[in-house]
C-alpha cells in the first residue's frame, strides 16, 4: 500500500514538471528584414523567409583575424537552434511524405518560429534543458506548444 502511494506520488511530480507551462512577455523585438534568402520547394516561400530571419537572428558569422581570415559560424542557444532545425527536417519529410498540408505545415512552423525569435533575448534554461532531452519531433513541437507569449 506504501509503495503504490509513493509511486503515485513519484509519477505526479514527473508528470506535472513534463506539463511546464513557459510563460514569456511580449518584448519589441525586430524581425530582421531577409534581403535574399534560399528558396525551399518543399517549405515554401513564407516558411523560407521565416527560416531565414530565424537563423540571422540564432546565428553569427565570427572573423577570427589574423592569420586566419575564414569567417566560422556561432550558433547562440544551440539546443533551441538545432531544434528548429530538426522541426525543419521532420516537416520537410512530412511534406515529401504528403502526411501533413502545407497551409498545416507553415501554420505551425510559422507559429514556432516566431516564439523562438520572440524568446531569444529572454532566459531559456529551462526550455533548453528540455530540448536537449527531447527524443523525437513530436516532443519539440510538444515544449514549444507549451511556450506563452503574455
Amino acid at each position: 500500500m506504501k509503495f503504490t502511494v509513493c509511486l503515485c506520488c513519484i509519477l505526479i511530480a514527473v508528470s506535472s514538471k513534463a506539463q511546464e507551462i513557459y510563460q514569456f512577455k511580449q518584448i519589441a523585438c525586430n524581425f530582421p528584414e531577409v534581403k535574399e534568402c534560399t528558396y525551399d520547394k518543399l517549405l515554401g516561400e513564407t516558411l523560407s523567409v521565416k527560416l531565414e530571419q530565424f537563423r540571422q537572428v540564432y546565428t553569427k558569422n565570427v572573423n577570427c583575424g589574423p592569420p586566419s581570415y575564414t569567417a566560422s559560424l556561432e550558433i547562440r542557444k544551440p539546443d533551441l537552434y538545432y531544434s528548429i532545425e530538426k522541426l525543419t527536417h521532420h516537416f520537410r519529410k512530412c511534406k515529401r511524405k504528403e502526411t501533413l498540408s502545407q497551409e498545416k505545415i507553415e501554420k505551425d512552423m510559422v507559429d514556432i518560429i516566431n516564439k523562438s525569435i520572440v524568446i531569444f533575448n529572454q532566459e531559456t534554461d529551462s526550455i533548453e534543458e528540455e530540448l536537449r532531452q527531447a527524443n523525437n519531433s513530436e516532443e519539440i513541437i510538444g515544449v514549444f506548444d507549451r511556450i506563452v507569449i503574455q
